[in-house]
């Protein structure tokens, strides 16, 4: 990173951190009032804990994206992005039928922590366990028979929603999201060919090595694209929520400010 990106500003002068730091403001600003206008239903708990903690972490996600400018990379943003996507069309998919398809998401959540410590016990063996294998095993059974009885939790070995990530999405009505978002970002997160090879690879001037592809870890520099990618999915996923549970909310948007801040107002950096 070149040291004026260091100190604060990128090559064209933008003040980085305090447009980073009023990005975040707003985020928080945003999550806060959509929780305070959707209280939680007491006989449905299960709804507002699964999808607040949702919207949630797509704000945590959001605002980790930003506060990190060396990852405003090709290596690294799309790993977060992915998680990003992942979460939307989950939600979105989740808001389509909640009392059901949420208490789905916490039986598959906690069969998959009950999964994790009998790993962790085959792990141990017959041998006796140290302070800190019991403590941990302890407080991970304490963890999920505070939520459903350990004894009668069955475990999944399929996909939570018994259906595939596009499947989700055709229902959700998101299909594009997941062709143009989630699909190519699994590229890099899956660390898979098509993504190694662009970015990991360079290929050979020499004839005489049939220009073959050497491997090779460059730092790229900084591109607030990625920072307006995270700003621009968790505006969606806003939107979505909002549409779900008829909600108008007034304010700022996160989303438009930032724009506003990086580019001229009226062009927007992506059309989905």
């Amino acid at each position: 990173m070149a040291q004026q990106e260091a100190d604060g500003e990128d090559e064209e002068g933008l003040e980085i951190w305090p447009l980073i730091e009023s990005y975040c403001t707003d985020v928080d600003y945003e999550l806060t009032a959509r929780l305070e206008a959707w209280p939680p239903n007491f006989s449905q708990i299960h709804v507002h804990e699964v999808i607040g903690g949702m919207l949630a972490r797509q704000a945590t996600l959001s605002k980790d994206v930003a506060r990190a400018p060396a990852l405003w990379t090709g290596h690294s943003a799309p790993i977060l992005l992915r998680a990003m996507a992942d979460a939307y069309i989950n939600i979105a998919w989740l808001l389509l039928d909640p009392v059901e398809r949420c208490r789905k998401f916490v039986l598959f959540g906690l069969g998959q922590a009950k999964l994790e410590l009998e790993h962790r016990r085959a792990q141990i063996g017959t041998r006796e366990p140290t302070p800190q294998e019991a403590a941990m095993l302890e407080a991970g059974e304490r963890w999920i028979d505070n939520q459903r009885i350990g004894w009668l939790l069955d475990v999944d070995l399929g996909k939570w929603s018994s259906l595939s990530v596009r499947q989700m999405a055709e229902e959700a009505n998101c299909v594009d999201f997941y062709n143009y978002v989630y699909t190519p970002f699994s590229a890099c997160a899956h660390s898979m060919w098509h993504h190694v090879a662009r970015y990991d690879l360079r290929e050979c001037g020499n004839p005489l090595h049939r220009h073959h592809r050497r491997p090779t870890s460059e730092a790229l520099g900084p591109d607030v694209h990625y920072l307006t990618l995270a700003a621009k999915y968790w505006s969606k996923t806003l939107g979505t929520f909002d549409r779900a549970h008829g909600l108008t909310i007034r304010g700022p948007s996160s989303y438009e400010t930032l724009i506003d801040a990086v580019t001229d107002s009226s062009a927007d950096p992506q059309s989905e």
